[in-house]
């Protein structure tokens, strides 16, 4: 691999730790998985070049960008989780069908 591919790679690494997002996880598969996601079953798992993502519900927030049924995260995206009810946790902000987090 090329030294700037690396040092491209390692920037990506850590400005998605730096927003607090989690590592990628598996998704319910819905469609097709999203870009770098493989489906396993009924699931989708991430492969090594994934980016943290959640399922679509309405318009995707703000620093993420929408595949399929899915939303994907920038590196300056917060963490996003759908609202399963009216309120979100705390440390969380209500914005459209998610709640973003507040760091």
């Amino acid at each position: 691999m090329k030294p700037s591919l690396i040092a491209l790679a390692l920037l990506s690494v850590s400005m998605l730790a730096q927003a607090g997002l989690p590592a990628p996880g598996v998704l319910p598969k819905n469609g097709n998985c999203p870009m770098n996601y493989t489906a396993k079953s009924n699931e989708c798992e991430p492969t090594k070049d994934a980016r943290f993502a959640v399922q679509k519900s309405g318009v995707c927030p703000d620093a993420y960008e929408a595949d399929g049924s899915y939303c994907i995260a920038s590196p300056d995206a917060k963490l996003a989780i759908r609202r399963a009810a009216m309120s979100c946790p705390k440390g969380f902000t209500p914005i459209g069908d998610y709640c973003i987090s507040n760091n």
